[in-house]
This record gives C-alpha cells, sequence and structure tokens, in this order.
C-alpha cells in the first residue's frame, strides 16, 4: 500500500512538472516574438485592433487631392490629327495660253490627270482654232511649187486645215501614249536660277531630258515621239512633192523646235505673263477657250 502510495505520488510529480514546462513554453515564445518587434510597430496594430471596420475606409478625396492629380487628356478632333491632303491636278496650272505645257508641281500626277492634260491640249478649242490660224498664213505664203489646190479657194483651205489638225493630233497623241508609257512627267520644270540665260539653256535641254513620275531625270522620248509623228504624218498627206522622207525630217525637226520653244515660254511665263495681263490678252480669249480645273 505504502508502496502504491508512493509511485503515485512520483508519478503526480513528474505529470506536474511535465504541465508546469507546456504552460511556459508559449509564454516563452510569445515574449520572444514580442521582443522582436518595434514599439511603433506594435502601437500601429495595437491601434488598428481597436478601430472599428466601418472606420477603416479610405478617406475621401479633398480639392487639395484633386488638384494635385494631373488633367486627363482631352478628345482630340480627328480631323486635326490628318495630314493635310494632297494638292489635286487643279494645283496644276493648264495655262491662259494653251500652246504652253503645264508647270511641274509636287503633286504627282496621275494617269487620270494625263488623260486631263491631253484632252485639255488635244480636243480643247485651241486645238480646233490655232490651226486655222496656221492654215491661213500657210495660204498667204505657200511654198513656189505648191499645186493650185493647196493654194487657192476654199478647198485649198480645207486640206491645210485638215493637215494642221491632224499634225496637232498625232503630236499630242504621240506624247500622251510614249509619256504614259515610260512614266514620263508632261509638265514642264522651272529653272531655279534668275540669270536669262541660264534660264534659256534649262529650257532648250528641258526638250531633250524631262522628268519622271517619281520625279528622275529621264530621257524625253515622249518629246521626240510627238515630234516624230508631227514629221511623219504630212506624208499620207501632202501634195506631192512634199510627203517624203527628206520633207518628214525637215518637218520633225521644225516640231521640235517648237517644243522648244514651248518650254523657253513657260519658263519666262513669270516675266511677260503679267504684262499679257495688263493688254487684257487673257480677256479677249473667251470663258470655254481655257478649260476650268478639276475640283
Amino acid at each position: 500500500m505504502t508502496n502504491t502510495r508512493d509511485r503515485f505520488g512520483h508519478s503526480s510529480g513528474i505529470v506536474l512538472i511535465a504541465a508546469a514546462i507546456f504552460s511556459a513554453y508559449p509564454c516563452t515564445v510569445f515574449s520572444q516574438d514580442l521582443g522582436t518587434r518595434s514599439p511603433t510597430t506594435l502601437r500601429s496594430q495595437d491601434a488598428a485592433s481597436s478601430v472599428p471596420d466601418h472606420a477603416k475606409q479610405p478617406p475621401p478625396l479633398t480639392d487639395a487631392v484633386f488638384a494635385s492629380l494631373p488633367d486627363a487628356p482631352m478628345p482630340q478632333d480627328p480631323a486635326q490629327d490628318q495630314p493635310p491632303p494632297a494638292p489635286l491636278v487643279s494645283d496644276t496650272h493648264l495655262n491662259q495660253y494653251p500652246v504652253l505645257p503645264p508647270g511641274l508641281t509636287r503633286a504627282p500626277l496621275t494617269f487620270q490627270d494625263k488623260v486631263h492634260i491631253y484632252e485639255h491640249k488635244t480636243f480643247g478649242p485651241p486645238a480646233v482654232i490655232l490651226p486655222a490660224f496656221g492654215a491661213g498664213l500657210g495660204m498667204i505664203n505657200p511654198p513656189s511649187k505648191y499645186p493650185k489646190e493647196w493654194k487657192d479657194g476654199s478647198a485649198a483651205f480645207g486640206r491645210n486645215y485638215g493637215y494642221r489638225v491632224a499634225d496637232h493630233t498625232s503630236r499630242n497623241t504621240a506624247q500622251f501614249l510614249t509619256g504614259t508609257l515610260l512614266h514620263e512627267d508632261p509638265r514642264y520644270l522651272r529653272s531655279t536660277s534668275t540669270n536669262p540665260f541660264v534660264r534659256t539653256v534649262h529650257a532648250l535641254v528641258f526638250t531633250v531630258f524631262d522628268k519622271t513620275d517619281s520625279g528622275r531625270t529621264t530621257f524625253a522620248a515622249s518629246n521626240f515621239a510627238s515630234a516624230a509623228a508631227g514629221g511623219f504624218v504630212g506624208m499620207g498627206i501632202l501634195p506631192d512633192g512634199y510627203n517624203d522622207v527628206t520633207h518628214a525630217e525637215q518637218h520633225m525637226a521644225s516640231e521640235f523646235l517648237q517644243i522648244g520653244i514651248g518650254n523657253v515660254l513657260t519658263e519666262f511665263e513669270p516675266q511677260w505673263g503679267p504684262w499679257a495681263k495688263k493688254l487684257r490678252l487673257p480677256k479677249i480669249l473667251p470663258g470655254w477657250w481655257v478649260p476650268e480645273h478639276r475640283p
């Protein structure tokens, strides 16, 4: 009995010692955790734990806060961001003097633009009226060996007029087709020099070399095709003795010279154009002489 009581007392002491150890361990861990935290952290946690849930909402934005915020981007007009439209063919003047080539601008020409210039030069009123003046002048001073049917009477005027129209149409058509095929620009590029001699040389050189649609300098094949078409078309129209190859070559040289003269007149148009306006020469021309530019 005594042994049993001793064993029980011994076991009870072990249990009490173990309970004391386990109860002391959490306190030790908690005290170590508190030692690793700063007082500021502890106070903030205590304050947060003491604040009610409805008070934990973020503070409302004041006027000062709104003033410090950057301005929101304003919607922009899409039309302002778009680049300016490319110039149309209306920026390319067709001249109040339709025998001259149009001036070259930075706006590239489309196929429709080239057709518009071709129609203006070939089928406009000048293409009908100017050959009549040429036929009349030719009858005033005809070649000495011209047959009578080409020198006197209305029939002679009709023959000369028909030849002039065929010459004009064939030249412009050959120039248009060749220039379109080889991507040549039919317009004239004025010189940037102020020296009259340099400008004249530039105009004459431009009959041999011109510009492509991309702005590159190239051989003016369209001018040579135009002169050749105008020179050789007479072989099927002019009377015998004037429809051979020799006369065709002479006419070809004359046609090429006319292209050079037209370039010189276009080069100096800014100088002589105002004088022509003072003489009211453009007013003499009827309103339908120069077609309106496309919008």
